[in-house]
């Protein structure tokens, strides 16, 4: 059974979209268009998965450090799981498109 969760994409030039996503690594590679590496973001247990070709200048990014797609997700105990709506509001506003 394919389990899906709940993560926030974030494409150039675009607001951060909330999206019910498969919870298995070749969806995060095709999200993003290419491999995937991990940093962790803001909020404690969130990470954000992005392009391993495209590497953040400083740890924890901005949205101005990341190049690309990168997705938003929560870890638990080693496992990807959705966010809550309180990630979602917290992140989002965080990685909001700033022109």
């Amino acid at each position: 059974m394919l389990k899906w969760i709940t993560a926030l994409v974030v494409e150039p030039g675009k607001a951060p979209e909330v999206r019910e996503l498969p919870n298995n690594l070749k969806a995060l590679e095709l999200t993003i268009q290419g491999y995937i590496e991990t940093v962790e973001s803001i909020r404690p247990g969130c990470l954000i998965v992005y392009d391993r070709n495209y590497p953040p200048s400083q740890k924890p990014p901005k949205r101005e450090d990341l190049q690309g797609v990168f997705i938003i997700i929560r870890v638990d105990d080693g496992e990807l799981v959705s966010l809550s709506a309180e990630d979602v509001k917290i992140l989002a506003k965080a990685y909001r498109c700033r022109k």
